[in-house]
């Protein structure tokens, strides 16, 4: 199982998107009932309770693995109690919220819509919610025996819409070429062969590169539509290391060969018995040396001692 936390501004579509007709089937509504522009509006009363919060549209939707299609594709029960111990888990508690199943995938899966104003004025806390999500949802995998969802990698391809096939295929691209890429203009050019265009987001203020966007077949999404792992900073950050790592591989390996030539002359040198220079003593080091030690010797002679009394 894996949860996928998206936050929004606006009720009305993210409502009609999970109560869309022939495909989805309401299991539970809280704080809310009616048609789909009747619970919208009901949400959208309870946010004056704190107009503090700009996202206040919680929307997190729970995906199962196809080999649990069995245990889960018949049992609403067993879903909603698993979207229930979520909610508890995540601390999304005292609130408005539908959960809803949805029946257009192979796999099992539910979305849930909440209000993250809560019943009593308060902002449901989402600080950190996509760790604790993962580590919730690894929980309750354990828990239930259920298999982890095989994401991205393993989507049935020939199963999607277009707009889905272009960004699962700009995936599968960067995924090939970020990790050999040392720059965005390598980037750029390895993405060409796929017919994807690349754009950036410039600031205003600076001119600095601070988003991205990749085009194909007319279609275009920012790096973070099509995976969190490909946001501007994302990527950013990996060619960073990549043309890092290419650097020391480079210096480590010129700094290896310049280490054994010089060892080699030096023994040759050595052999051949070349003075080794400054570092090779002197007669005359020598005998000034002896000098310094005869001068002490004389001065630690002992003088004879004074006899004591009168001599006669």
């Amino acid at each position: 199982m894996i949860g996928k936390i998206v936050k929004g501004t606006s009720f009305s579509g993210c409502v009609n998107y999970v109560l869309k007709e022939d495909k989805s089937r309401l299991l539970k509504a809280v704080g809310v009932y009616g048609s789909p522009e009747e619970i919208a509006e009901q949400f959208e009363l309870q946010t004056l309770l704190n107009d503090k919060v700009k996202n206040k549209v919680g929307h997190i939707s729970l995906s199962f693995s196809a080999e649990d299609g069995d245990r889960i594709r018949d049992d609403d029960g067993l879903m909603l109690k698993i979207a229930h111990d979520y909610m508890k888990l995540m601390g999304i508690v005292n609130t408005q919220f539908i959960i809803a199943r949805h029946t257009d995938r192979e796999h099992p899966h539910c979305h849930i819509v909440y209000n993250r104003v809560d019943n009593d004025g308060r902002t449901i806390s989402d600080k950190n919610d996509r760790y604790r999500n993962e580590k919730v949802c690894k929980m309750l995998t354990a828990r239930y025996r259920l298999h982890f969802a095989e994401g991205k990698e393993h989507v049935n391809f020939i199963r999607l819409r277009h707009h889905d096939k272009v960004k699962y295929f700009i995936y599968h691209a960067l995924k090939r070429e970020v990790p050999n890429a040392r720059s965005w203009s390598e980037l750029r050019l390895a993405l060409r062969k796929y017919g994807i265009d690349t754009q950036w987001k410039l600031s205003r203020t600076t001119g600095e590169m601070q988003g991205v966007k990749f085009t194909c077949d007319q279609l275009t999404f920012s790096g973070s539509k099509i995976d969190r792992q490909f946001s501007f900073l994302n990527i950013d950050q990996e060619l960073r290391y990549n043309a890092l790592s290419a650097t020391m591989n480079q210096r480590q390996s010129q700094a290896e060969t310049i280490r054994e030539e010089p060892r080699h002359e030096y023994q040759q040198e050595n052999h051949s018995g070349i003075s080794l220079g400054l570092f090779t003593p002197s007669p005359t080091d020598y005998d000034t040396e002896e000098a310094i030690q005869a001068n002490r010797l004389k001065k630690k002679k002992k003088k004879p001692k004074r006899k004591r009394g009168f001599s006669l």
